[in-house]
């Protein structure tokens, strides 16, 4: 009787093959494999924006360059962020990395000295046309973030490029890429913006300093710079709020 009580006891110690049913000391359920192996839900930084508003509101054409960077902007896939015409100046020295868009959130609310940041990116307005010339038309964000802030997204060999702009270094966006940066009540620079070597670049093309008209390097007059303006500052792109709705030109 006492052997079989013994047997009896060891069978009810005995652990459940491949840990089945055991349960920690600490009392946590062990996460099954299935579960560690299960990817987090992405992180959705704009919730603002309606897909079936900008559908009903662009060209089929845009609507579908649009969707191409939908997976980005929904936070499912990365893109490489990599320098801009004012980055890393002035040796060129950046160096790309990957990111999403709650890294763009970081960016802008990482360090902010706020009880509260914002949880999420706050759109204004999106753009889309080919700006670097290259037939393959790049995505425009003007976020509201700090201080406002432009993000700039192109496609090149199945691979999405990005990089930022400071709001008064991106104005007066042109269909043709051209854009204008203030350096003050008086100050303007006109760029063209491209894409080459993996990163994005600004030809500046001209500016003026009160009185002071320059093209391609060369003083002009008021007269011939108002015309160089009428011909290459007269085709913004077009502008769409989150919702889908068409912005009024110089708004």
């Amino acid at each position: 009787m006492i052997l079989a009580a013994s047997l009896l006891l060891t069978a009810c110690a005995a652990p459940a093959e491949d840990g089945e049913g055991v349960v920690p000391a600490d009392g946590e359920v062990p996460v099954s494999q299935e579960e560690a192996d299960t990817p987090p839900e992405p992180r959705n930084m704009l919730p603002g924006l309606d897909v079936s508003g900008l559908e009903a509101s662009m060209s089929e054409a845009d609507f579908a360059a649009f969707q191409a960077y939908l997976p980005v902007l929904t936070g499912e896939e990365t893109f490489r962020w990599v320098a801009g015409p004012y980055d890393g100046d002035p040796d060129g020295d950046w160096e790309p990395f990957d990111a999403d868009m709650a890294a763009v959130h970081d960016r802008y609310w990482g360090d902010a000295e706020m009880e509260a940041p914002p949880e999420t990116l706050t759109l204004d307005r999106l753009a889309v046309a080919d700006i670097v010339g290259d037939a393959e038309p790049e995505l425009v964000l003007l976020l509201q973030d700090g201080a406002y802030n432009y993000l700039v997204f192109h496609r090149e060999g199945g691979e999405v490029y990005g990089t930022s702009f400071a709001y008064r270094w991106f104005e007066n966006l042109q269909e043709a890429g051209i854009y204008m940066g203030s350096g003050g009540a008086d100050v303007s620079y006109y760029h063209q913006l491209s894409f080459r070597d993996g990163r994005f670049w600004g030809e500046q093309l001209g500016e003026t300093i009160r009185d002071y008209c320059e093209l391609n390097g060369q003083e002009v007059s008021e007269a011939d710079f108002d015309a160089w303006y009428a011909a290459n500052m007269t085709n913004d792109v077009t502008w769409y709020a989150p919702d889908g709705s068409v912005i009024p030109e110089n708004m």
